[in-house]
């Protein structure tokens, strides 16, 4: 089981619903508590884009500290590591 106290960044993936994040998403961000960490995340999508899933994420969990979402359809594995190092 992951910790979280154990993590300055947490990265999340999924794939984007009609702008936003599977329900599922919200259900694992508070079982985890991520509260004071960085969270970056991540999607794919056939048509949404992710700032849907921003505003969600900004407002349902302001003591988080959000970074913007990026979608990665079909992302080389040179975008992955510079957004990474971002």
């Amino acid at each position: 089981m992951m910790v979280a106290g154990s993590y300055d960044i947490i990265y999340i993936g999924f794939p984007v619903w009609w702008y936003t994040a599977p329900t599922i998403i919200n259900t694992f961000i508070e079982a985890y508590g991520f509260e004071g960490k960085t969270v970056r995340f991540f999607a794919t999508s056939g048509g949404s884009d992710v700032s849907g899933a921003d505003k969600q994420f900004q407002a349902q969990y302001p003591a988080i500290n959000w970074k913007p979402g990026k979608l990665l359809n079909g992302a080389s594995k040179k975008t992955i590591e510079d957004w990474i190092k971002d």
